[in-house]
């Protein structure tokens, strides 16, 4: 499935390109972005793919970062490890 990047400042997936195919494994869906999260990326499968809350440190993604069908995979990793740095 293919997930637009929605705030391309994003620490985690803002780097990303605007459109990214990724793959996801499950229906769960995150249906509304809790308090204090700004929404990431979105697909027409769910609204919200992607969220972080910056001020906490706080993100999350509703694919598969680690699998090879997901392009750029590893770009979110980098991304998680330079935030923890």
């Amino acid at each position: 499935m293919t997930v637009r990047i929605t705030e391309d400042e994003d620490p985690l997936v803002g780097s990303l390109a605007p459109e990214t195919r990724v793959w996801a494994s499950h229906a769960d869906e995150v249906k509304e972005v809790p308090e204090g999260f700004d929404r990431t990326a979105t697909s027409d499968v769910c609204g919200v793919e992607a969220m972080s809350d910056t001020d906490r440190d706080l993100y999350g993604v509703q694919w598969h970062p680690e699998v090879a069908h997901t392009e750029r995979g590893d770009e979110v990793f980098e991304n998680f490890l330079d935030i923890c740095e």
